[in-house]
């Protein structure tokens, strides 16, 4: 009987943990990502990285990118992400979680980054997108707001932590945010890379360890 149990409680422990081994997207492949916009493969600063590029500036809308076939709700992202342009110059660049079309309509959560703002806040701004428009001026309060330093023209490193309804960012290892009600509550989708309305943004060692719960893949 003894035995059994052991036996069963490694079975559930390595279980749990291929679960969550960190998956690498960093090759941004065509066959791995959709991209809604224009986008090319560069080295920047050093780092192998996917450039998405605006081609139509627009404040309602976004140039994104998301893995497909892919199924996320609880669990980490991680990646590095760098704006080519000074601080004198706005941009917008972010990352993007439990991404669905409802027609064609993209469904997600986003965090996105203003390094102009470095350190003030405001540099992060937290945005679900219901209706796949940028609906932005709905979340100016500073309970959507953090104030991470991001270095412009270098990268800086993003981690969010996702559990449940809450989320958490880190920029460069410090804790930068936290949400406990995301607007989509605790859903699920793809995830991604997010460029607003800024001429191109830098991409790179993009990275998820999903929960137990949500390995597998499946797109809602």
């Amino acid at each position: 009987m003894k035995t059994l149990i052991v036996t069963s409680l490694i079975s559930l422990i390595t279980l749990k943990a291929a679960a969550q081994q960190v998956e690498n997207y960093g090759d941004f492949t065509a066959k791995q990502w959709t991209f809604s916009g224009k986008y090319t493969k560069a080295d920047y600063m050093g780092k192998p990285a996917i450039k998405l590029i605006r081609e139509k500036e627009t404040a309602t809308g976004a140039t994104i990118a998301y893995l497909n076939d892919y199924t996320f709700s609880d669990g980490t992202i991680e990646l590095d992400i760098a704006t080519p342009l000074p601080k004198s110059m706005i941009s917008f660049l972010g990352v993007l979680f439990h991404f669905n079309k409802v027609g064609n309509e993209p469904r997600y959560e986003c965090f996105y980054f203003r390094p102009f703002m470095s350190g003030q806040s405001g540099a992060m701004q937290y945005m679900p997108i219901n209706n796949g428009l940028v609906n932005w001026p709905d979340y100016q309060a500073a309970v959507y707001q953090g104030a991470p330093v991001c270095k412009t023209q270098q990268w800086f490193h993003v981690k969010v932590d996702v559990k449940g309804p809450m989320a958490t960012v880190f920029v460069d290892g410090k804790q930068v945010y936290q949400i406990k009600n995301l607007a989509r509550g605790s859903s699920k989708g793809s995830v991604g890379l997010w460029l607003g309305n800024t001429p191109e943004g830098y991409f790179a060692n993009f990275n998820v360890t999903r929960a137990a719960t949500t390995a597998g893949k499946t797109m809602n």
